[in-house]
């Protein structure tokens, strides 16, 4: 039969036709021989616990008082110095003695001052008893006539003389007892003593030297009481929206990897800190004393603020949940295939997943593993 001109056009285009579509078709089927082929470990579906946490980085500091600069108002030599650098002090304890033998001397002066002037205001107060009785007998002549009203007046004013002069005696010893107070106050300043419990961090002074002391205190020694200290977190700004105070933590450090130390955040400073052009909020936690003895003042600590906690619910391993077509999708495994199913994941961690909907306990899925076929290889 003589093809005519038409009908080889036709031909032609239904050739193309077809070649176009073997083309599509193999193109999608090149496109699923490339997808993911699922294979891997089988996992059943159970019940279990799931904590949601954020990480952050902590740095164990000394709490506020727990840090004590001890210093002297007084001026002279340190004659006495009982602690030196690691040592450990108990509150009360006698740290440093500075020499107070002028200030010893001027309060036995000032005692022997007193002392006179106690005399000399009992005497006072003798001469006004006298001053006192004559002036009344002096009266009682009066009435009878046998003495003048110039006695009298002469009575009253040594009486007058003797009671001024007894208010300024008392006045005096008053103004003495004061002073000698003051100097007791003041020969305190010459021993020191510890005012909190702890170990001796730093010694700014030695024995034999001369303390001159101005306008401030002068530092002797600095005490630190290690059994308050608090970790400061470094909550970053992303984070914070989902942290709060009273939220659990654990953390650990270095030189004790293997120990985790629990907490709760007491606190959130609004101030933010920012380190590297990143902002980041201080979050507190005051750290158990028993705990202390394995924490020291600056040490770098990794912490997990438990943000959530569920208890006997449905997980999978992370690994088991993927995110394809918009969707949350788990591969279960049915008897000799493997089905893909909708799922609702709920909270995680690092390990598991919640299973809020779409699978039921006993149930197994699979943990994918992707394997990339090359093109034009055999599936």
């Amino acid at each position: 039969m003589k093809l005519t001109k038409k009908r080889v056009v036709g031909i032609v285009l239904i050739v193309l036709i077809v070649i176009i579509v073997a083309l599509v078709v193999f193109y999608f089927t090149g496109k699923r021989g490339k997808s993911e082929k699922i294979s891997g470990e089988v996992f059943t579906v159970k019940k279990g616990n799931v904590t949601n946490f954020a990480e952050q980085t902590g740095i164990i500091k000394a709490q506020v008082g727990a840090i004590v600069k001890v210093g002297t108002r007084a001026t002279g030599e340190l004659i006495r110095l009982r602690y030196q650098v690691g040592d450990y002090v108990k509150k009360g304890e006698l740290i440093a003695k500075i020499d107070d033998r002028e200030k010893l001397a001027n309060i036995r002066n000032l005692q022997a001052a007193i002392d006179e002037q106690k005399k000399d205001l009992a005497a006072k107060e003798a001469q006004y008893q006298y001053s006192k009785i004559n002036y009344e007998r002096e009266e009682r002549l009066l009435k009878q006539e046998f003495t003048t009203r110039d006695s009298v007046d002469k009575a009253k004013r040594e009486l007058d003389v003797s009671v001024a002069q007894v208010e300024l005696g008392k006045a005096k010893v008053v103004e003495a007892m004061e002073s000698l107070k003051a100097l007791e106050v003041s020969l305190s300043y010459y021993k020191i003593y510890a005012p909190i419990s702890g170990y001796v961090s730093q010694v700014t002074t030695q024995e034999g030297e001369t303390v001159v002391a101005g306008l401030a205190a002068v530092n002797l020694i600095t005490v630190i009481d290690a059994s308050k200290l608090e970790m400061w977190i470094y909550v970053d700004e992303t984070d914070i929206g989902r942290v709060k105070p009273g939220l659990k933590v654990e953390y650990w450090v270095d030189a004790y990897r293997d120990k985790r130390f629990p907490g709760n955040i007491n606190l959130i400073y609004p101030q933010p800190e920012v380190k590297e052009n990143i902002v980041y909020y201080l979050a507190i936690v005051k750290i158990d004393p028993k705990d202390t003895t394995f924490l020291k003042p600056e040490m770098t600590a990794h912490v997990r603020i438990i943000i959530s906690e569920k208890t006997d619910v449905l997980i999978v391993p992370n690994g088991a949940v993927r995110f394809e077509d918009g969707k949350n999708v788990v591969y279960v495994k049915a008897k000799d295939k493997t089905e893909r199913k909708e799922v609702t994941p709920g909270i995680r961690d690092d390990k598991s997943t919640e299973i809020v909907a779409g699978l039921s306990e006993g149930e197994r899925v699979v943990i994918p593993v992707v394997k990339r076929l090359a093109p034009g290889a055999k599936k």
